[in-house]
């Protein structure tokens, strides 16, 4: 891979937990938790210096429902409220990708995983490489010859080889066992009794959903038979909610995803303020990757559907 140009999407939603949950407390003299900015600044910093993508975008979820919501009422709704300590870090961490001049993409009721699917497609098919910077296991679904996923703790990139020692299938396949065995950090039900284990064997055996509950009486064990038989509707839901969405309203765009000129001004006076003595230094002495990355545009780019969705490119100025 990477023969060609190489689109990177950065899952921020998610980072921003992972950033949090992972490093120890950090806060300012003044008390203001920074251990999420931290360590989302230091993401987006080997993502850049180590990776140098020709193109790249961090893609955030908006607040409010989204259609899963819709269709699954108890979707993600065992989740406890952010914690303030990680809200009052939000704003930061929007600064910093604004001063680093990268492209923030949002969309009303689609989740940051839908949009990146859409853009990484869309990019794919423009004859763009594409490499998704998430932790997500729900990312797997789109492993392809030109997609890759890529985790900047482990420094690991993950391909479809990765998934089938991950989860026994092909990429495509996925979200077969993920319908039938569940997703409780999103409160996707799957078919209770069912686990990993046993639905990568009914999936190898069965290839999907829909064929394992047509062939529901070729299903050895009854216990399982049994759930199958009294679930099906379950699975069928779950595989749904499990999909990633593929057509939302937002577009890949070479110039407003190219990399270009960062504003070294902006980053210093945010490290200043944060108290980030040791990326400032770094910032001081180093006019590489950091200050390399897009040229300032004037104001916000809107994308293909006006107050839904955006693509956002950074002031020119403070």
């Amino acid at each position: 891979m990477h023969e060609r140009p190489t689109l990177y999407l950065i899952d921020g939603s998610g980072y921003i937990y992972r950033a949090f949950f992972a490093l120890p407390p950090l806060s300012t003299t003044s008390g203001l938790p920074t251990s999420a900015i931290y360590g989302f600044i230091t993401m987006l910093q080997k993502v850049v210096r180590e990776r140098r993508p020709d193109y790249l975008a961090v893609v955030f979820d908006e607040k409010g429902p989204t259609h899963r919501h819709q269709q699954f009422k108890e979707y993600k709704a065992q989740r406890r409220p952010m914690p303030d300590s990680l809200s009052q870090q939000i704003p930061y961490i929007h600064r910093a990708v604004d001063a680093f001049a990268i492209p923030v993409v949002k969309c009303e009721g689609f989740e940051a995983d839908d949009l990146i699917g859409t853009l990484a497609l869309q990019a794919v098919a423009a004859g763009v490489e594409v490499v998704i910077v998430t932790a997500d296991k729900d990312m797997f679904q789109l492993l392809s010859p030109s997609i890759q996923i890529y985790d900047p703790v482990k420094d690991k990139v993950l391909t479809e080889e990765d998934c089938l020692t991950r989860f026994g299938v092909a990429p495509a396949q996925v979200i077969e066992i993920m319908g039938l065995m569940g997703d409780s950090i999103d409160n996707i039900p799957g078919v209770k009794g069912i686990g990993e284990k046993t639905a990568r064997k009914l999936i190898e055996e069965f290839h999907t959903i829909e064929n394992l509950l047509a062939c529901v009486s070729d299903v050895k064990a009854p216990k399982v038979r049994a759930l199958l038989e009294t679930h099906g509707e379950e699975a069928r839901r779950s595989r749904e909610l499990a999909t990633l969405v593929t057509d939302c309203p937002v577009s890949f765009d070479r110039q407003l995803f190219r990399l270009g000129q960062a504003r070294a001004e902006a980053l210093a006076a945010l490290f200043r303020e944060l108290e980030f003595w040791g990326l400032l230094k770094g910032l001081q002495s180093n006019d590489g990757p950091e200050t390399t990355q897009r040229p300032a545009a004037a104001g916000r780019r809107a994308g293909l559907c006006p107050g839904r969705d955006r693509v956002e490119s950074p002031a020119a100025s403070d």
